[in-house]
């Protein structure tokens, strides 16, 4: 569905709110766009701008990206979004290398130790002999 000439001016208001920093007003206007033309894709963008949360503009990003999987301006902002979690997302893939690799080096230490503390016994595996 294209934008009416409404939609339009009523984007353009919005607009003029967020750049008075009146997000409220701005985020009450697009709402309304975006109820009666759900695929208003630069109603979308702007309403990315008006939310209160990054999860919620990544909501806003992601239906612009429905509406035109190729909006370069969308996806660059989701890209920034989302920089920080796929940087978390690295650290936990790594700290989890990092805590897999130090269980391994412990249950080896414990079998080397073992064996040292049998050997040291007389009972080194291959060598016990059962008394009788």
């Amino acid at each position: 569905m294209t934008a009416t000439a409404e939609d339009i001016e009523c984007l353009l208001d919005a607009i003029e709110h967020l750049k008075a920093n009146e997000r409220a007003e701005a985020r009450a206007i697009l709402r309304g766009v975006i109820q009666s033309n759900s695929d208003f894709e630069d109603a979308w963008l702007w309403m990315s701008l008006a939310v209160d949360t990054l999860d919620q503009s990544a909501v806003c990003l992601d239906n612009a990206l429905r509406i035109n999987p190729g909006n370069a301006r969308a996806i660059e902002a989701l890209m920034q979004l989302r920089a920080t979690d796929i940087v978390a997302a690295e650290r936990r893939g790594r700290l989890k290398l990092v805590r897999d690799l130090a269980a391994v080096t412990l249950w080896l230490l414990v079998v080397v130790s073992l064996c040292a503390a049998l050997t040291t016994l007389g009972m080194a595996p291959g060598r016990f002999v059962p008394a009788g």
